[in-house]
């Protein structure tokens, strides 16, 4: 009799346990004022950038660096009138980098460089995997996009050139307010070939303001090699 009793107390109790734990497991869905239980996810880790890429992969941020270090290094020590860039300080302009073909299992880079001193453009041939220049190559009379810093500095020379008056004017008639300074203007470009530019390297600016049209400056060329700015008749 004694045992019955116990064991009737027992499976009461496990009852008990039982409802308790049911009631409090969907008490957040009764109460709308209960915290939700939110399982917790985190973020998976980023893979690391690897330093070298393999067969066709392009070129990794390590290999874009040491192919612009190689490549500068050869043309800026080559001679002491050797070419400069946009800025007229040694070595040329760097126009881009990009992988070049090979057999898959060398890694070869080709930097495109601008030299402002011979107004030409050069091609460097880079051997990423022996971290040497295998070939430079020159021509005249091509002209690749600008680079950001020569927009900059295209948009600069305009800014303080005796024709800025004239840019800063159409902006007037165009929008009703001339720019202040050129950190309101949201700059772009495209190479000029023509003449007077057959040889130089010249900009045809593209300037406006952020949600402003563009103002019509067509027939004012930066001359980025002569450092001036020409207007076309």
């Amino acid at each position: 009799m004694q045992k019955r009793t116990a064991a009737a107390m027992v499976a009461a109790v496990v009852a008990m346990w039982a409802v308790g734990w049911t009631l409090g497991s969907s008490a957040g869905a009764e109460n709308p004022g209960a915290a939700p239980v939110v399982p917790r996810i985190t973020d998976p880790p980023e893979a690391p950038v690897p330093t070298t890429g393999t067969g066709r992969d392009p070129l990794t941020p390590t290999e874009t660096a040491r192919a612009r270090e190689l490549a500068l290094a050869g043309l800026t020590h080559a001679r002491p009138d050797g070419p400069t860039d946009v800025t007229g300080a040694a070595g040329p302009e760097v126009l881009t980098v990009r992988r070049a073909d090979g057999d898959g299992t060398v890694r070869r880079a080709e930097v495109l460089a601008y030299d402002y001193r011979g107004d030409k453009l050069v091609k460097v041939a880079v051997d990423l995997t022996a971290g040497r220049v295998t070939g430079t190559f020159a021509a005249t009379g091509m002209q690749p996009p600008a680079t950001p810093r020569e927009v900059a500095t295209a948009v600069d020379l305009l800014w303080r050139h005796d024709l800025g008056n004239l840019m800063r004017e159409r902006f007037r008639q165009a929008t009703g307010v001339a720019p202040a300074t050129t950190g309101e203007l949201e700059p772009g470009a495209q190479t000029y070939t023509g003449e007077p530019c057959a040889v130089h390297r010249c900009v045809l600016l593209l300037l406006h303001r952020p949600g402003e049209p563009y103002v019509d400056l067509t027939d004012l060329i930066v001359d980025l090699s002569a450092g001036t700015v020409v207007r076309l008749p």
